[in-house]
């Protein structure tokens, strides 16, 4: 004998799969956490063992010797940068989504997210690969000195393509950019949403202050201070994700006793 459906559970079901797909809120709350952790997981990593960032700017006499005696942290710590780096492309791609950019606005978010992510990527990785490699060279007790000049050729001229890469287009221009693409969505969202969106132009007007380095003016005082409030403010982004999924939830609860008081009737 056929089963039949009661009518009312038909329509309560068909009205649930017609609703539109909910803004991926945790997954986007969770990647900005995520990158927030990593990135001062790095720093607190790479601070005490080689004096980073100061190091950055040091001579290759001083910093591949270093390097190779902290091989373990060298690599704990630039691997844990990188993963923070990646983590902006598919953040960039469900910001789109949660912040409601639609399609011209999104598409754009997007692409500058996924730039920034790979520049800062491709700035880290020669830390991980390329840079012990050449202090295992260096510092060779059979290495002459001309091949140690080699080296140090070969060092400063990569760390400044490298760097150049990473910082000033991946985080100076593409996140400074993205940063005011997701700050213009804050703002059409109104409410508490409006405080982080004007937020985020000051995160990103100090991303961006980091270009003039290009012709030589630059300060490592304004790139510390702009990375770290950049990264203040990803976490009040995520926070605003969490309460953001907690009301979603909420009112989702509340259509569903309704639904159900309704089929009652």
């Amino acid at each position: 004998m056929a089963s039949v459906s009661n009518p009312m559970t038909r329509d309560l079901s068909a009205g649930v799969s017609d609703q539109p797909q909910a803004p991926p809120y945790l997954p986007a709350a969770v990647l900005l956490l995520a990158q927030f952790i990593l990135m001062w997981a790095a720093f607190f990593i790479l601070m005490p063992s080689i004096n980073w960032p100061a190091s950055l700017g040091e001579p290759p006499s001083i910093i591949l010797p270093l390097i190779l005696q902290q091989a373990g942290p060298v690599f704990a710590g630039y691997l844990s940068y990188l993963l923070h780096a990646l983590i902006l492309i598919p953040l960039a791609i469900l910001l789109g989504r949660t912040l409601a950019m639609g399609r011209a606005l999104g598409n754009f978010a997007v692409a500058l997210g996924i730039l920034a992510g790979v520049a800062k990527a491709f700035g880290i990785v020669r830390w991980l690969f390329l840079m012990p490699g050449l202090a295992v060279a260096y510092v060779d007790p059979g290495a002459s000195g001309a091949t140690k000049a080699a080296i140090e050729v070969v060092y400063v001229s990569f760390n400044a393509f490298a760097g150049g890469v990473g910082e000033l287009l991946g985080v100076g221009l593409f996140a400074g950019v993205w940063t005011i693409l997701v700050s213009i969505a804050l703002l059409r969202l109104g409410g508490g949403a409006r405080i982080i969106g004007c937020a985020g132009f000051i995160a990103a007007a100090g991303l961006l202050s980091t270009l003039p380095s290009v012709i030589g003016v630059e300060s490592s005082i304004l790139l510390t201070l702009s990375g770290i409030f950049w990264q203040l403010w990803t976490a009040a982004l995520a926070i605003w994700h969490l309460r953001a999924r907690s009301v979603e939830n909420i009112g989702i609860s509340s259509d569903a006793r309704a639904a159900v008081r309704s089929s009652r009737a």
